[in-house]
């Protein structure tokens, strides 16, 4: 098999597109590997950040079939469990409340593969919890409106969330994102100084990219509630 250092070495220096195009142009050749598809799969997800509406939703998806192929072939395979999760996860999350349900139940299940394959991966225990929190927090309306198209509704609560925050804040400690939804489960339990301290630490970090500057923003708008 051909070696995978030269796009590696692409998307370690963020030259996604050419790194992209190198993958594709191998499978069109008629390469079709477990190590090609996730790579592929996690380019995809890079893509997508510099895209924004319809073609942004279009990469996500192709995305994320690489990803389920990559499973389909290697089914040992973290690398493709991970990518495959991480990407199914973002399509998810554009979908409507009723929809993102159903689908959620299929994104909780490919989380917990991927965490049996590598349980400390703070990326995916970020993922299991924000989808833990999520169906924690849904109204009792939207909870009826999907009861009545799925035969079950996930269950999860604030207290299964906040398990998996800490477990991903204790891998990655400084991570600006991270802190801002374990602090939201903090104050859903009414647990108000361990909130605040979280904020203030978020609020204090570095920040690396636009997405940031904005969980900042929000970071700093829940400590006036705190």
């Amino acid at each position: 098999m051909e070696s995978f250092a030269s796009s590696d070495k692409l998307f370690d220096d963020r030259d996604f597109a050419r790194g992209f195009s190198e993958l594709k142009q191998r499978k069109e050749n008629g390469e079709l590997s477990c190590e090609l598809l996730w790579r592929m799969c996690r380019f995809c997800q890079e893509l997508s950040n510099t895209v924004s509406g319809e073609q942004r939703r279009q990469i996500l998806i192709e995305g994320r079939d690489y990803g389920l192929q990559a499973m389909d072939l290697d089914p040992s395979s973290f690398l493709a469990a991970k990518w495959a999760a991480i990407v199914f996860g973002l399509v998810v999350d554009q979908l409507p409340t009723k929809e993102k349900i159903n689908e959620g139940g299929k994104l909780k299940d490919m989380l917990d593969k991927a965490l049996e394959l590598e349980p400390t991966d703070f990326a995916l225990l970020h993922l299991r919890a924000r989808f833990s929190f999520t169906i924690a927090n849904l109204s009792w309306l939207e909870r009826k409106a999907a009861s009545m198209l799925y035969s079950e509704v996930p269950k999860a609560t604030i207290d299964d969330a906040l398990v998996d925050f800490e477990a991903a804040y204790q891998q990655h400690s400084d991570w600006i994102e991270n802190l801002l939804f374990l602090s939201k489960c903090h104050i859903a339990k009414k647990e108000k100084k361990q909130a605040r301290e979280l904020l203030n630490k978020a609020i204090d970090l570095p920040k690396e990219s636009s997405n940031d500057e904005q969980f900042v923003t929000e970071c700093k708008a829940l400590l006036q509630k705190c």
